[in-house]
């Protein structure tokens, strides 16, 4: 069941992408640590791929919109098992593994048809 539209999906992305990259310094985590580093390159990508989904707040039609909610699961996914893969779990991985589970969920529950159709994607 796909009820989230796609020009609000768009919002959270700029604004979740921003909040992993402040994640590292507001939650204190040590500079250049795995889960410091995690939690930037998820908001980087993030931002990154947002803004080149064809969607309404994208900016060049690169990816379709079904293209993006898979990299939000994917993503989402690796990120939510990072705190295991990257060996710090026991020093606290819940932020990680909250925010990985809001992008998998995100990713579910978009719907994969923007408001204005598609554009035509750059080749």
């Amino acid at each position: 069941m796909r009820v989230i539209p796609t020009r609000l999906h768009g919002l959270v992305d700029y604004l979740w992408g921003a909040l992993l990259l402040a994640a590292p310094r507001a939650l204190r985590l040590p500079p250049g640590s795995p889960e410091a580093r995690a939690a930037r390159a998820a908001g980087a990508g993030a931002i990154a791929y947002a803004a080149l989904t064809d969607y309404e707040l994208g900016l060049a039609p690169v990816l379709s919109m079904r293209q993006h909610l898979a990299l939000d699961v994917a993503g989402g996914a690796a990120l939510a098992a990072s705190p295991w893969l990257l060996g710090f779990a026991r020093r606290g991985g819940g932020p990680h593994l909250a925010f990985g589970l809001f992008a998998i969920a995100a990713g579910l529950l978009t719907t994969d048809r923007p408001a204005h159709g598609a554009r035509r994607l750059v080749r």
